[in-house]
């Protein structure tokens, strides 16, 4: 049964609102409107924004459910598209550079799969997504809000394989975030891709559940390992990953788009 008029309104009407502001590059005072009372109503908010913007996905983000909102809804974590464009590969010693919103912005590293054409052909990479919204307070609104708007996504930097990964036994080391010099998130691998592996199996089951395609190619974002660090434009960030390699970024407000 399709839903009534008035909730394809309000998802409409917030759809329009959330693409523009992303679109004219602008922060929103608040969210626009009354927030949908269901993660359902908010992919359907999402998929409809997905759909007006003029990329193609090339790959999904896997954050987590707050704490404070995990009482309310079923799902321990959320997802939302990224976008081809902004899906830069990493180069040696070199800063990325990144748009980012005058509304939210945050550096979160990460471990990223590439999907094969079956699951033995996913590769694991290090990398950093760039959370960013027009929104100014989206965590704080919820996984509403961060569903509605792609996700809180801004883009993606996709740093080294990592090689056999499935049989990667690290030694101990941290994986630190350094924002202007400063250490702002210090985390020990210890559990070395167990979540992640977690998080690609919840974006495959709501790929199911949505009618995604998932082909090979495709980038999956598991999720922040030193946390959600709320930096501005102009940052210079480093996200450094033991043996792994060292992931440089440089913010640069986003531009408005024709």
């Amino acid at each position: 049964m399709g839903k009534h008029k008035g909730a394809e309104d309000m998802i409409s009407s917030i759809s329009l609102a959330l693409v523009r502001a992303r679109k004219a590059a602008a922060a929103l005072d608040g969210f626009p409107g009354d927030l949908p009372e269901t993660l359902e109503d908010a992919y359907d908010v999402q998929a409809k924004s997905r759909h007006a913007w003029a990329d193609r996905v090339g790959g999904w983000k896997v954050g987590g459910v707050p704490p404070a909102f995990l009482s309310r809804f079923d799902e321990r974590r959320l997802a939302g598209p990224i976008f081809a464009k902004n899906i830069y590969s990493a180069i040696w010693n070199e800063a990325t550079s990144m748009p980012v919103y005058p509304g939210f912005a945050a550096i979160e590293g990460e471990l990223i799969f590439c999907l094969g054409d079956n699951e033995d052909e996913d590769t694991l990479h290090v990398g950093v997504e760039i959370a960013t919204s027009p929104l100014p307070a989206i965590n704080d609104m919820g996984p509403i809000a961060v569903i509605c708007d792609f996700g809180n996504n801004g883009g993606l930097i996709v740093g080294p394989e990592i090689k056999d990964w499935r049989s990667y036994k690290p030694n101990f080391f941290e994986v630190v975030t350094e924002i202007e010099g400063k250490i702002v998130g210090k985390t020990e691998m210890r559990d070395f891709g167990e979540d992640a592996l977690l998080a690609l199996a919840f974006m495959r089951d709501h790929a199911k559940r949505q009618g995604i395609d998932l082909p090979a190619g495709t980038y999956i974002s598991t999720g922040a390992i030193t946390g959600v660090h709320e930096t501005v434009a102009g940052a210079q960030s480093v996200v450094r990953f033991g043996p792994l390699g060292n992931l440089r970024i440089q913010l640069f407000p986003a531009q408005p788009l024709p």
